[in-house]
């Protein structure tokens, strides 16, 4: 069997969520035959194509329009007319793209589209099975985000772009032989079908289980790239509401943030917060925290960030959109809190009490062993397959 797998996010470190669902899903693909990535973007680093190279037998690329290619008034018109036109999410191929993947399309037995975004620039075969992965649910994100704008024009754009959104991926019923979401809250919100397959995050352990020492009880931590909004507003949020209640408390605590340095102009700072940039492998860091906040409050899809720290058995305090979709339960697995008073709360009881986020840590690191272990979820991710394939098997 031959499986042509198209992605707009190439398998290059630092790895950002959607990063790391591409690489893995597509390694759990290979059991299943023969994978070529066919990676479409605007732009492409070398070490991303060498990693990619290195992991596929096969592997092409499409290189595509920027909005910046265009006059500047003319782009940004474009850019905007997109985001928010009902059936367009970016600029198509062109001749000799679109070329290419009708050759490729013809050469497997069937296309996995990671998200929306990949299959858009391209005039889809009639033939060819294909599965589409939502990935993250973006009408969700949109719907949520128009609850926080300030200003009118914002709230009007964000709930234009939640109805594009939400008819995208109704439209994906129809046009995918199955569609893929991270979990069974996003199946029912598209209505359930059973050509809906939850194929849920994961993370891969490490190869020892990590020891739980004494973590620094004046030190929380935060990990994410503040270029995506959702992270950046969270840490907003934490900052002005959560952070002044903590210190309250605890003059000297400190939150240690992990992730690609944004620019100076763009960093939420206050008392107390230390950037320390994108670290290999935070594990030796995160055991210095008395827990990891994920203050996230808009976004869709489930937080990859959450499975991290479970692998790392570091406590987790998160809102309940930050922990959408992981099926752990608060107070066993991790702490929940919605407002910032609770937020405080929760943080400082894990300062307080490490042993009480020793037991928690435990219970989540079991729950990742057995439900969010990229091998596990393979047998779902190749059972998607076989399902599309079906009809086309059977005499």
């Amino acid at each position: 069997m031959k499986i042509l797998y198209v992605t707009k996010a190439l398998i290059a470190p630092p790895y950002a969520g959607c990063m790391q669902r591409t690489v893995h899903i597509a390694r759990q693909l290979k059991p299943c035959g023969q994978v070529t990535m066919l990676a479409i973007n605007r732009r492409f680093d070398s070490d991303s194509v060498n990693v990619c190279r290195q992991e596929f037998s096969r592997f092409d690329q499409i290189l595509l329009r920027s909005y910046t290619d265009f006059p500047k008034r003319r782009g940004e018109l474009l850019r905007k007319f997109h985001m928010h036109w009902p059936t367009l999410c970016g600029i198509r191929a062109d001749r000799q793209g679109q070329a290419l993947f009708e050759t490729l399309a013809a050469q497997h037995d069937v296309i996995w589209f990671h998200t929306l975004g990949a299959a858009q620039p391209f005039s889809l075969p009639r033939t060819t099975p294909m599965v589409m992965d939502l990935d993250d649910l973006n009408h969700c994100k949109y719907e949520q985000s128009a609850r926080i704008q300030t200003t009118l024009r914002f709230r009007l754009s964000a709930h234009v772009q939640s109805y594009k959104w939400k008819r995208l991926e109704r439209e994906a019923l129809k046009r995918y032989a199955a569609v893929v979401v991270c979990s069974e809250q996003d199946k029912q919100l598209l209505g359930g079908d059973d050509k809906i397959f939850v194929v849920p995050n994961g993370f891969t352990l490490p190869a020892e289980k990590p020891t739980c020492g004494p973590p620094d009880p004046l030190r929380l931590g935060f990990i994410g790239t503040l270029g995506y909004h959702a992270n950046h507003h969270g840490l907003i949020w934490f900052r002005d509401q959560v952070w002044p209640l903590i210190l309250k408390q605890r003059p000297n605590a400190s939150l240690r943030i992990i992730g690609a340095l944004p620019p100076e102009k763009n960093r939420v700072k206050a008392e107390g917060f230390e950037y320390l940039g994108y670290i290999a492998d935070p594990g030796p860091e995160m055991q210095t925290w008395s827990a990891m906040v994920v203050p996230i409050v808009y976004g869709g899809g489930t937080r990859i960030k959450i499975l991290d720290a479970f692998s790392k058995r570091c406590p987790v305090v998160s809102t309940r959109i930050g922990a959408y979709g992981i099926d752990a339960t608060d107070n066993i697995h991790f702490l929940l809190a919605d407002t910032a008073e609770q937020f405080a709360e929760r943080c400082l009881q894990l300062m307080d009490n490490p042993s009480w986020g020793k037991t928690l840590a435990d219970e989540a690191w079991t729950l990742l062993t057995q439900k969010y272990q990229w091998e596990t979820i393979g047998v779902e991710i190749r059972n998607v397959v076989s399902e599309v394939l079906k009809p086309i098997c059977q005499p």
